[in-house]
């Protein structure tokens, strides 16, 4: 996982089952894969967290359903 468009795949294939989850998900997929960038990430809904990344390779908003 190297892009933003890598990181909307991996949302778009993931199946949201609880925000526990999802946020272990976030944290062993994306974030460690990410040094020298900041993240944001936390439940929106009762059914979706969102994610934001800021760095030098990735700045973008992405939504977990």
């Amino acid at each position: 996982m190297n892009t933003a468009a890598d990181i909307q795949s991996w949302i778009d294939n993931y199946r949201f089952v609880d925000n526990g989850t999802a946020s272990r998900d976030i944290l062993f997929q994306i974030v460690g894969k990410f040094p020298n960038h900041s993240f944001t990430y936390g439940p929106v809904e009762p059914n979706g967290y969102v994610l934001s990344i800021a760095g030098p390779l990735i700045t973008q908003e992405f939504t977990l359903k």
